[in-house]
């Protein structure tokens, strides 16, 4: 049912003109006709209360005397002095015991009020105007009588709204009158407004047909200067626009059909061409391969070059650092063995002197064994520096740091060099090892220039921390910087400062290919003046990056 009324009302401009147009004057004349339905009743029902208020004040004003001297035939004719006010239900004073005094009918004179409402407002002790009763039908309003202050009766007057609804009643049929022609005014204006819009679209439409058959001659002849007007012109430019472009097809196709003839001769000719072109092509292809598995072999001859250079500069890479390792042994166990020589030569005399005791004798055992653990340890240091890792492994750089400073730390306290650290807990996958490498190759030629320096300003500072998805890791000295002429040479193969006895060249260039090619990070140098202990200083910094 809803489908077909939709389909009704869209299936026609027109009809949803007339209907739209319809159904807007009926709402809107509604909600005026409710409005002013709202508007009246209000009115009048607001009059009505203004009038019992009035009515009851007048009465109690004119009825103190009567009710001082107790006349009630005054109170009487008072009373039916307004018998005849227009909807008066009932008009009565009352003593302040409810007995009503006088009345507009006689019959409840000297009777008491027993109603619910009037007792439970008497039973109130209330002594101020109320309204009793307030509804469609009636309103009933009772006053206090006050002489100097004292009261001394009661007025009680009720008003029907019989009035009212009569009123009301004759507004709602004229206003249903008045709905109704407003109805058949808006679908007479709606009707004539969507017809005179509809008729030129009809137009449109048998144009449009007419062309979809094939009839280019039609046109729109429509006068207006609304949209509908520009619409037909618009139209007619289009038709007259489609008929100039198929005139100027056909000349198109009759040129066309001579290209046609013209490509097929060419390709023909093209056919041929191709023909030439796959042998040529065949025997290019033939050279190309051979090329091919020359050029292959060729770069297959230069990558194991290149691998066995690799390899050469790492062993002696390795070499260099093996050195620097051996001459760290000897300075570590140097101290301990003058420990063990001292406390075997103490145990000779005293036992030559025949001063030797049992607790002199246990005082230097435990001191050989302890420095003969030292030395122990210190060979297990060393050999875990070369031994070759095969797996990446999660490891802390801060360890390692400590690992490499206990490596090389004879060489460090002997020259009187600081290790100022400024480390976090930083956690990364690789080869522990060789970034133990790359730290010992940047700390010794750091140790390298510190020498050149006074004793108690050689300072080297370490900083590792995390910044967002990298690991960061800074060396820096203060030996003033490395020159800025070799600055960008200083990572090249065989480059060195040192002279050929104290130095290979390789040291920074496999810490940088052990920190790009293992680790995917960054190696850079620099020079930079910074401040420490107030004193300003300026030296080479090394910046590690690498990622997570």
């Amino acid at each position: 049912m809803i489908e077909k009324i939709k389909t009704f009302y869209l299936k026609s401009i027109k009809r949803r003109l007339i209907i739209t147009i319809t159904l807007t004057h009926i709402i809107l004349m509604s909600v005026f006709v409710y409005d002013l339905l709202s508007e009246q009743k209000n009115f009048l029902y607001t009059q009505n209360i203004k009038q019992v208020k009035s009515l009851t004040k007048s009465v109690a004003q004119n009825s103190v005397l009567w009710i001082l001297s107790n006349d009630y035939i005054g109170l009487e004719e008072l009373i039916s002095s307004i018998s005849k006010y227009p909807n008066l239900e009932y008009a009565m004073i009352l003593n302040k015991e409810g007995k009503i005094i006088a009345h507009n009918d006689k019959e409840y004179i000297n009777l008491y009020l027993s109603d619910d409402l009037s007792l439970a407002f008497l039973l109130s002790k209330k002594i101020e105007p109320y309204m009793l009763v307030q509804n469609d039908e009636i309103i009933d309003y009772i006053m206090p009588i006050f002489r100097e202050n004292q009261h001394i009766a009661w007025v009680r007057i009720a008003l029907n709204q019989n009035e009212i609804s009569q009123n009301l009643e004759q507004i709602f049929y004229e206003a249903i009158l008045f709905i109704l022609i407003a109805i058949i005014i808006g679908y007479l204006f709606s009707y004539f407004l969507a017809t005179n819009i509809t008729k030129d679209l009809y137009t449109l439409i048998k144009v449009a047909t007419q062309t979809a058959t094939g009839n280019r001659n039609q046109r729109a002849d429509i006068k207006r200067e609304d949209e509908l007007g520009i619409l037909s012109n618009e139209i007619n430019k289009m038709l007259d626009k489609i008929e100039e472009n198929e005139k100027q097809l056909e000349i198109s196709n009759k040129e066309l059909e001579k290209d046609i003839v013209k490509l097929e001769l060419m390709d023909s000719k093209l056919t041929q061409l191709n023909r030439d072109l796959e042998k040529k092509v065949e025997e290019k292809t033939y050279e190309l391969k051979k090329l091919n598995e020359n050029l292959k072999k060729e770069i297959k001859e230069e990558v194991e070059q290149n691998r066995q250079k690799d390899n050469m500069l790492f062993q002696q890479s390795k070499m260099a650092s093996m050195g620097e390792m051996i001459e760290n042994i000897a300075h570590q166990w140097r101290q301990p063995l003058s420990f063990i020589s001292t406390s075997a030569s103490g145990i000779k005399l005293n036992k030559e002197y025949d001063t030797l005791t049992d607790e002199l004798l246990n005082e230097a055992v435990d001191n050989i064994m302890n420095s003969t653990k030292f030395l122990s340890n210190t060979i297990d240091d060393f050999r875990d520096f070369y031994r070759v890792d095969k797996i990446k492994e999660k490891f802390n750089i801060k360890d390692v740091l400590n690992k490499t400073l206990k490596l090389t730390s004879s060489r460090f306290t002997n020259r009187a060099i600081k290790v100022i650290e400024d480390c976090e807990d930083v956690t990364i996958l690789g080869f522990e090892n060789e970034l133990v490498q790359v730290f010992i190759n940047i700390l010794n030629n750091a140790r390298d220039v510190l020498e050149e320096l006074p004793y108690e300003e050689r300072f080297i500072f370490v900083t590792i921390k995390k910044i967002e998805n990298e690991a960061y890791i800074s060396l820096k000295d203060n030996a003033n910087g490395i020159e800025p002429t070799i600055l960008e040479k200083i990572f090249d193969p065989y480059f060195t400062t040192k002279g050929s006895d104290k130095g290979t060249g390789i040291g920074l260039f496999m810490s940088r290919e052990i920190i790009e090619k293992h680790f995917h990070g960054k190696i850079i140098a620099q020079n930079e003046t910074y401040i420490y202990n107030k004193k300003e200083y300026k030296g080479a910094n090394f910046i590690i990056t690498i990622p997570f």
